[in-house]
């Protein structure tokens, strides 16, 4: 079982927040000029940018999780992470600690780390079959879409 980021941390600041998808893709130049194109794997992962902006107390339960939590940034854990479709539970792990990178500037605590994000959750297959098939209004869409996420964290 994997420990939770921490439910008094606040997340990584937005205007430092990023997701960067590894490239899944295999691409062959042909002799005629065409290329084929491979999928590699079935899932890679995603490398989240962070960074945080936190008080003294913050600063100390970061430094507590990653330290003892997570036993300094080796382990998985649990997090929420910014999507398209909201905020959603991904299984993270530091790529670099965020201890290496404190600074102290103007009363704040500053940390940025890489997070690898073991499977980024998109929606479902069978909602984006309905979208394509059936016209839908940004309306219908959007209701379509919580549909499906609330499905997912049913399960």
């Amino acid at each position: 079982m994997l420990i939770n980021y921490p439910k008094g941390l606040r997340l990584p600041l937005l205007s430092s927040y990023g997701l960067s998808q590894n490239s899944n893709l295999l691409r062959t130049q042909m002799a005629s000029g065409s290329a084929r194109v491979r999928q590699r794997f079935h899932s890679v992962p995603t490398v989240m940018t962070a960074s945080w902006k936190l008080n003294k107390d913050q600063a100390s339960i970061l430094e507590g999780f990653v330290t003892h939590g997570i036993s300094n940034a080796v382990n998985w854990f649990v997090m929420p992470v910014l999507t398209p479709q909201g905020l959603i539970e991904h299984d993270a792990r530091f790529i670099k600690n965020p201890l290496e990178s404190a600074s102290f500037n103007g009363g704040f605590w500053n940390y940025s780390a890489n997070i690898e994000i073991k499977k980024r959750q998109v929606i479902s297959e069978e909602v984006m079959v309905n979208l394509l098939l059936t016209p839908l209004t940004a309306e219908t869409f959007a209701a379509s879409v919580t549909n499906s996420m609330n499905k997912y964290l049913e399960n």
